[in-house]
């Protein structure tokens, strides 16, 4: 009966263990979405494409080295088929920037369609793009990059 008991004991806590990583699993990608929308409320309209597409940047953290961190956004004027598919409506990424030899380098990136009810839904995540910002996807790097690095604070 002892024995049973302290089986019962060690049984509990891994059980307790396997539900709250299998709760941070779950519940991750929905909060660091849900935070990238909170601290991205403060979108700033930089310019727009030679197509019309505004982009706008929030969030700009001056880091070591010359590099600079920052939310970058892209309204598509029209929905946009990418190298990444589409059609998207809405492109945002956290990007890295080098200032020092113009290199942008995003971390993550969200592209976002529309559903049949006309709300903003994501569509597709990525974690790596060679093309970010070339002409490809709209060719919005340089004056993203421009204005990202002439921030000094």
């Amino acid at each position: 009966m002892p024995r049973e008991k302290a089986a019962r004991k060690a049984e509990i806590p891994t059980v307790k263990k396997l539900l709250l990583v299998l709760a941070a699993v779950v519940l991750a990608p929905v909060v660091v979405v849900s935070l990238v929308a909170l601290a991205a409320g403060d979108w700033r309209a930089i310019g727009q494409t030679q197509a019309g597409d505004t982009v706008s940047v929030s969030s700009i953290r001056v880091l070591k080295n010359n590099q600079r961190l920052a939310l970058v956004k892209v309204e598509y004027k029209q929905p946009s088929e990418l190298p990444q598919g589409g059609p998207f409506v809405e492109m945002r990424a956290r990007v890295r920037f080098n200032c020092s030899s113009g290199a942008a380098a995003p971390t993550s990136e969200w592209f976002y369609s529309r559903d049949r009810s006309g709300r903003f839904v994501v569509s597709k995540k990525a974690t790596h793009d060679d093309e970010f910002g070339k002409n490809l996807e709209g060719g919005f790097a340089d004056l993203v990059s421009q204005n990202v690095c002439s921030q000094t604070k």
